[in-house]
């Protein structure tokens, strides 16, 4: 029996993306540099038959099926308004955030860096209702 010590190192960054207001697919800078991003990489993303799992895959060359990674000021995006109108994500009354696993197993398959897209919802604040307390 062979065994192995776990590398904690792995596990110490929580990469995550959030669908903004907008629409973008915006990157924490912790998770913009554990993946490498940078302007000149591209994003592609699948869904699984049942279309119940979401996958974003960072490839290095342009592609038909890839949005271009784009950078404002140091934060990372993928302009991906049009996609997740099509999927059918309210992100304009939720924040929707994912929680992204590296999936090596299927880079080959999906040719690039996977990236299984584990969903959290929350509802938005709406500012023009909340109660403005005054001293």
């Amino acid at each position: 029996m062979a065994i192995k010590i776990i590398n904690a190192k792995q596990f110490t960054t929580k990469l995550k993306a959030t669908i903004q207001f907008s629409g973008r697919l915006g990157f924490t800078e912790e998770t913009a540099n554990a993946l490498d991003l940078a302007s000149g990489k591209f994003a592609r993303f699948a869904q699984d038959d049942e279309k119940s799992t979401l996958y974003l895959i960072i490839i290095d060359e342009a592609s038909e099926d890839a949005f271009q990674i784009k950078s404002s000021s140091g934060y990372y995006y993928v302009p991906t308004k049009m996609m997740f109108d099509m999927l059918g994500f309210d992100y304009e009354h939720n924040t929707i955030m994912f929680d992204l696993i590296r999936q090596p197993s299927l880079d080959a398959d999906l040719m690039g860096q996977a990236y299984l897209m584990k969903q959290r919802i929350n509802k938005r604040k709406d500012k023009a209702n909340e109660d403005i307390a005054i001293p």
